[in-house]
């Protein structure tokens, strides 16, 4: 059964002041600085293991020395580590911007723009207007046109020197989903202390990151979209992952395992829980952060990196492929004997499709 429909998020507004407290389940207890800092320790730890140096030094010369590990790589990494051993460098680093990519981040600092432009003054300050999605993207690409102010608004604005309208429009039309289901999800206004993330407009407002070092060869980069609450020491805030759509709901769990433990690495502080929505059903679910979550996020990231070692220093390991009908469209099927196997197998047909 779908996690939404197991626990149905309330109608209620989201409470803006304080997370749920997670009971006596919560990870760190009353300490989630500490909790945070020894997660730290133990996640550079077992990635030193793996790599075979110390992630928290400069990599060694001939060693890879970018490895990104965002939801994305972490999911791949999970769901088939053969076909995400041979993506290479062109799937184990940031993936870039494009259409694809770039939709939540536009609808995001589109949103930031309108909030900004008006930002209530004075003693009995009027709420900003709910924006209309398609022109607050608009508008604010094409502010980015002459005065980009983040890497997204960089690639707009490379576009539009290019004069690419198709990937435009498809990357305008991804942003201003994206934003119509956060303003649904989340109602307007929106929650009281609500911190967008990843808008490039103030240094609170950056992504979530993690080095663990200056120089580290790894990065581990959250996807979280929001904020709520204050960042303090009890750790009473929540991290929000919104989804233009629900998919696969099988996978929310894992989503807010990666996001609590990617958010309590680039804080340094455990959040509360993880508010996971999806934009096409208006639904919610928030995830309280226990220690078993964060067990399961490291597992994540460690995931990933492990098959990238195992990638660059041994190849692409086609035993470890875990056929599925993701089989159907994957990159790298035409090198994959046990995925060509699993679609040619009894009760399929036309590529994998199961038989009616």
């Amino acid at each position: 059964m779908s996690p939404f429909h197991a626990a149905p998020a309330a109608p209620a507004p989201v409470d803006s002041e304080r997370a749920p407290a997670g009971g006596d389940g919560r990870a760190g207890g009353g300490d989630p600085v500490g909790t945070a800092e020894r997660l730290r320790v133990e996640v550079a730890g077992r990635l030193s293991d793996i790599v075979g140096f110390d992630v928290a030094e400069a990599a060694p010369v001939g060693e890879p020395d970018d490895v990104y590990v965002g939801w994305f790589a972490a999911l791949d990494a999970r769901t088939c580590p053969t076909r995400y051993q041979w993506q290479g460098e062109e799937g184990w680093g940031f993936p870039g911007w494009s259409a694809a990519t770039a939709g939540g981040a536009i609808g995001r600092a589109s949103l930031a723009r309108h909030l900004d432009a008006h930002e209530p003054e004075g003693y009995a300050p009027t709420p900003a207007p709910c924006p209309e999605p398609l022109a607050a993207v608009r508008a604010w690409m094409r502010a980015m046109r002459t005065v980009p102010d983040s890497a997204v608004g960089d690639w707009v604005a490379d576009r539009v020197a290019h004069g690419d309208d198709v990937t435009l429009a498809a990357a305008a039309a991804g942003a201003t989903r994206w934003m119509a289901g956060f303003v649904r999800v989340l109602g307007w206004p929106l929650p009281d202390r609500l911190r967008l993330l990843g808008t490039g407009r103030r240094t609170g407002d950056r992504p979530l990151r993690w080095p663990a070092a200056r120089r580290s060869a790894v990065t581990v980069a959250s996807g979280a979209d929001a904020r709520i609450g204050r960042v303090r020491g009890s750790g009473d805030f929540a991290i929000v992952v919104h989804r233009p759509s629900g998919g696969e709901d099988g996978r929310v769990r894992d989503r807010a395992a990666f996001e609590a433990t990617a958010a309590a690495l680039a804080i340094g502080i455990v959040p509360a829980s993880v508010l996971v929505t999806a934009g096409d059903t208006g639904e919610r679910l928030r995830v309280a952060v226990d220690t078993d979550l964060l067990h399961s996020g490291v597992e994540l990231v460690a995931g990933a990196v492990r098959h990238r070692h195992v990638a660059t220093r041994q190849g692409p390991d086609p035993t470890a492929a875990l056929p599925s009908p993701a089989c159907r469209h994957c990159p790298v099927l035409d090198r994959c004997d046990p995925g060509r196997t699993w679609l040619a197998g009894p009760g399929r047909w036309r590529g994998g499709l199961p038989v009616l």
